[in-house]
């Protein structure tokens, strides 16, 4: 379907717009207290090491791929508001299973229900990630192309800022009232998904006239994926392992960092008109790979703290940008699953990432990941400059 053709067909819906910021909002709060609540519940209160920690991520993240590719497909031929609610209900699910004195296979089985991958930064996601692909396809059936870009922006937008004080509240209450509060946040959300309204064109069937372009996607996925599972995973532990930093400390580094890469996807509609999408992949994930090869070796607080501050915006900037563009490309009944295969080979490399830092922390091989990311994203933008090259944003009245 044609940018025009959308726009003419429908116009953006403002009112299950708010409705899907409101449910991003309380999920972004859990979201933001899991995150940093649960590197402590492993390392400190457990008393388990980073080797275990990155297992746990490592098993939530596979999990998260499969069942976020299984519910995608069924939100293009079955309905998405359906696959949605499914997908909203299985984060508080994981935080109750963590109520009272969990066990280490409780634990694995919270992280995988409720997708503790910990693979994006507060504002770009990482805890529950099985909604992620459903709701950007609702994302992108509730607006026409010339707003899309600014509501993904806007949508991630006030997600980090949700997220960032769940991280700040976090720094500040014991780990069982965290997960009482964010059971009960999480579940707000999942009762909100039953008032949105469904717009989306149903799939025929399970085969896909823009296979070609998903996979293209999927691939340039798989190296992100890998890049941030190598890194992001291990920032808030480093700073526990390195510098021993206490929570309600790391509660308020982590809110800092949050709130910057929040307000830094707000300059995605400006990044895209300036620098178009390629422009806009080389000028934010080029500068991560400076940033990831300082960060340790320099292992000064102050230094280490603007890396962590800045990193993380870096990497999520253009991802509406991003979102957009494939969108552009992808037919408007395989949405679903244009999201659900690119964020399942994202989320299988970045498992493969995860397992691999896990284990450098272990055996006290700390740069050696970080080095690696910087490969593997210049790699990454090598793929975009081949696959997408000759793309130019549709023009849009």
């Amino acid at each position: 379907m044609s940018a025009a053709v959308e726009a003419k067909s429908g116009g953006t819906d403002t009112v299950s717009l708010s409705v899907l910021c409101a449910i991003r909002v309380y999920r972004s709060v859990a979201a933001g207290l899991i995150n940093l609540m649960f590197p402590y519940l492993v390392l400190v209160q457990m008393g388990q090491g980073a080797l275990i920690l990155g297992l746990i991520y490592t098993v939530a993240t596979l999990a998260s791929a499969g069942l976020g590719l299984l519910l995608s497909f069924a939100s293009d031929l079955v309905g998405r508001k359906a696959a949605y609610i499914v997908s909203l209900a299985m984060l508080p699910l994981s935080t109750a299973l963590l109520l009272g004195s969990p066990s280490l296979p409780v634990v694995f089985l919270a992280a995988a229900v409720g997708g503790y991958s910990a693979t994006g930064s507060l504002a770009g996601g990482g805890v529950g990630g099985v909604a992620a692909p459903i709701q950007s396809a609702l994302m992108t059936d509730l607006t026409s192309r010339q707003d899309r870009t600014f509501y993904f922006g806007l949508l991630a937008f006030l997600a980090g800022i949700a997220a960032a004080f769940g991280a700040y509240v976090a720094g500040y209450l014991p780990i069982s009232v965290i997960l009482v509060v964010a059971t009960t946040v999480s579940s707000v959300s999942t009762i909100l998904g039953f008032f949105l309204r469904d717009r989306g064109k149903r799939g025929r069937d399970l085969r896909m006239r823009t296979a070609k372009t998903i996979g293209k996607f999927s691939l340039t996925g798989m190296l992100n994926g890998l890049g941030q599972g190598l890194l992001t995973p291990f920032l808030i532990p480093f700073f526990i392992l390195i510098y021993h930093v206490p929570q309600d400390t790391m509660g308020l580094y982590a809110t800092i960092s949050g709130v910057i890469a929040s307000f830094s996807l707000l300059l995605a509609p400006r990044l895209e008109k300036v620098l178009g999408f390629l422009g806009s992949i080389y000028a934010t994930r080029g500068a991560t790979v400076v940033l990831a090869l300082i960060f340790p070796f320099v292992q000064i607080l102050p230094v280490s703290l603007a890396v962590y501050f800045t990193l993380p915006s870096l990497r999520v900037t253009a991802v509406p940008v991003q979102q957009t563009a494939m969108m552009d490309m992808v037919d408007s009944g395989e949405r679903g699953r244009a999201f659900g295969i690119n964020q399942a080979t994202r989320l299988m490399f970045s498992a493969a990432g995860t397992g691999f830092t896990g284990y450098e922390f272990h055996v006290d091989l700390i740069y050696v990941p970080f080095v690696l990311y910087g490969a593997v994203m210049l790699g990454n933008l090598f793929l975009y400059r081949t696959f997408f090259r000759d793309y130019s944003a549709p023009r849009v009245r």
